[in-house]
């Protein structure tokens, strides 16, 4: 059985490095995905669960985010979105991401958590549906690029 382990910041790396293969799409974007990880990956409010490869990085990560906001009818407060979900091809079909979104969900649901979100691939959605994951058609968003800079203090 896979054993997940709450990622650290000497994992951020790593954790840019699958978030970039997840996206198809490297670039300078990814450094600052390294940054935000090493700044906040231990923190209370983000978390990544990972599995190490065998020879060394990673195999495996779910990471997450807390927010904590007005209550509402389908949850207290705080409530968390599940992002950055990618097992490496060669390590994929044998449970990585079934430990890593587990583990994660559990630790998620120790800090009150009581709503989960995430964006499901076709692939990824059985898992999901499997885990208790369950479609929710009132998804929108909004991109604005020119304030990435910002959040970040650049």
């Amino acid at each position: 059985m896979l054993t997940a382990r709450r990622a650290t910041a000497c994992d951020a790396g790593e954790l840019a490095r699958l978030g970039a293969a997840l996206v198809g799409e490297g670039g300078e974007w990814t450094g600052r995905l390294a940054r935000f990880f090493h700044d906040h990956v231990e923190s209370d409010r983000v978390a990544a669960f990972v599995i190490d490869r065998p020879d060394g990085g990673l195999a495996a990560c779910a990471c997450a985010t807390i927010t904590h906001s007005v209550p509402g009818p389908d949850h207290c407060g705080t409530y968390a979105h599940i992002h950055t979900v990618y097992t490496d091809p060669q390590y994929r079909r044998r449970g990585h991401a079934r430990a890593t979104v587990t583990a994660l969900v559990d630790w998620l649901t120790r800090q009150g958590c009581g709503l989960v979100t995430l964006n499901a691939t076709d692939d990824g959605a059985p898992l999901y549906r499997d885990l208790g994951f369950t479609l929710n058609d009132r998804a929108m968003r909004l991109i604005q690029l020119p304030c990435i800079g910002r959040l970040f203090g650049e």
